[in-house]
């Protein structure tokens, strides 16, 4: 992994698929896809599980497009992680128990250990909400975690990457 590297939330890839669609926004997958294949964006394979549910364009662009080696497997340091972000979020009396249960499902509070656990910057367009009860937001954990994150436009202006 180089220098600065980023994790990319799923919602990344959804929200650009539906606002920079394929077809009109060609430039555009074609720099995720340079940023993919030169190592400096990741994904872990929670994602990939996320994006394969939905058996459509991004999902045919993953698969040409990524290689295994951007889903970044769980490993014993990535799992280590999750359990300490999984304690945090039981710990955490604002959250309702469903939202407790979503979290450890879903793909974010794997992103949050394999970015604490790999040094990398988490990307989400998730934006912190330390007072919301119904669901355990990204960047909230990060911060009580000590995870860098940003949103993708941060992470282009810091790669210096116009399209």
């Amino acid at each position: 992994m180089c220098d600065m590297a980023y994790i990319l939330d799923t919602n990344i890839f959804i929200r650009s698929k539906n606002e920079m669609p394929f077809d009109l926004w060609p430039s555009f997958w074609a720099k995720v896809q340079q940023l993919v294949t030169s190592g400096q964006v990741y994904s872990c394979v929670k994602v990939k599980a996320e994006i394969d549910k939905g058996k459509d364009e991004l999902t045919q662009w993953m698969r040409n497009n990524a290689p295994s080696s951007f889903f970044i497997p769980l490993d014993a340091e990535i799992m280590a992680r999750y359990a300490a972000t999984q304690s945090w979020a039981a710990s955490n009396t604002i959250f309702k128990p469903e939202a407790k249960r979503e979290y450890a499902i879903n793909a974010d509070a794997y992103l949050v250990a394999t970015a604490k656990a790999k040094g990398l910057t988490l990307v989400t367009y998730e934006t912190s909400d330390p007072n919301c009860r119904k669901r355990v937001k990204i960047p909230d954990a990060c911060i009580d975690l000590g995870v860098r994150y940003c949103d993708l436009n941060t992470m282009l202006r810091e790669l210096q990457i116009t399209i």
